[in-house]
C-alpha cells in the first residue's frame, strides 16, 4: 500500500487534524463531520453518477468521497499501485522533495485482525469475532473516546476517481492520530513499512517517465468532468488561474 505527498511532512496526519481544525474538540469535529455527510447527500442526490450514489449509502463511505474530492476528513488515502503514489510524490512545488509512504498490507490483514477481537465495539453487535468487523465503523463516530485501532478501508468499485487511483483509505477511530505513527505500533518492525524521499529535482523526470511508459497523470487520475476542468486550467499561465490544482504546469499532448 502507498501513498505519495508533494512534500516531506514527515508525518501522516488526516486534513481534519490540521491547521486550525487542530484543536477543535472531539465532539466538534463529529459534528463538522456529520454535517459535511448531511449536506454532501442533501445536495449530490439530484445528479450523484451510481458510483457515488452507492457509495453515499453509508456515512463511511460519504466521507470516502468526500476526501477524494478535498473536503476535511480524518482519512489518508492511498493507492496499491506505486505509480500512483509515485505521481502525487512529484507534484506540487518544484523546490521542494516529495515523499512516498508504504506499508506491508499483507501483514496489516492479519495484525489489523487482532484489534477486532482485542476490541469488540469493532465488530458487528459487539460479538467479538474477529472475522465480523463491523465496515460501518460505528465505533468511529462515539461521543466517547474510542480504543485507539486502525483499520484500511476501501469502498464499492464505480466511483470514478478512486477505481482509476486503485484507492484505499485508513482511518483512526480516534482524532489527532497520525497514521505513519498507527501503521508502527500495529506491524511493529521498521522493515514492514518505509518512506522514501522524492529529490525535488527529479521530480519532472519523474512525471515524465510515469506518464509516457505508464499513462498516470492528472488527466488519467480524475477522469471525470470536475477533474478534466481542472485539468483544463493547465493551458492558462501559472497565477491567472484560482483553482487549487498542482501549481506545477504539466504539458497537454502536442504542445
Amino acid at each position: 500500500m502507498c501513498r505519495g505527498q508533494r512534500e516531506c511532512f514527515d508525518n501522516l496526519i488526516p486534513s481534519i487534524d490540521r491547521d486550525e481544525l487542530l484543536g477543535l474538540s472531539r465532539t466538534k469535529k463529529l459534528t463538522l463531520e456529520c454535517g459535511s455527510i448531511d449536506l454532501f447527500r442533501s445536495t449530490v442526490r439530484f445528479f450523484a453518477d451510481d458510483g457515488e450514489r452507492i457509495a453515499s449509502g453509508s456515512d463511511i463511505g460519504t466521507l470516502m468521497v468526500l476526501r477524494h474530492y478535498g473536503v476535511p476528513t480524518r482519512f489518508v488515502d492511498w493507492s496499491l499501485s506505486p505509480h500512483v503514489a509515485a505521481y502525487f510524490a512529484s507534484v506540487g512545488d518544484p523546490r521542494k522533495d516529495g515523499e512516498i509512504w508504504s506499508f506491508d498490507h499483507e501483514l496489516y490483514k492479519v495484525e489489523g485482525t487482532k484489534q477486532w477481537a482485542k476490541w469488540t465495539e469493532t465488530t458487528t453487535y459487539g460479538s467479538g469475532d474477529a472475522d465480523k468487523f463491523d465496515f460501518k465503523c460505528t465505533a468511529a463516530f462515539t461521543v466517547k473516546e474510542p480504543h485507539p485501532w486502525f483499520v484500511c478501508l476501501f469502498y464499492p468499485a464505480g466511483f470514478h476517481r478512486q477505481t482509476a487511483q486503485l484507492g484505499f483509505f485508513s482511518l483512526t477511530a480516534k482524532f489527532r492520530q497520525d497514521h505513519a505513527v498507527a501503521i508502527a505500533n500495529l506491524l511493529n518492525k521498521p522493515t514492514h513499512y518505509h518512506r522514501y524521499v522524492v529529490p525535488a529535482k527529479l521530480k519532472p523526470k519523474l512525471r515524465k517517465l510515469l506518464r509516457e511508459n505508464h499513462g498516470i497523470w492528472r488527466g488519467s487520475l480524475f477522469p471525470d468532468s470536475a477533474g478534466a476542468a481542472e485539468t483544463a486550467t493547465l493551458v492558462f499561465p501559472r497565477g491567472s488561474v484560482g483553482s487549487a490544482i498542482d501549481v506545477y504546469r504539466e504539458p497537454t499532448s502536442g504542445r
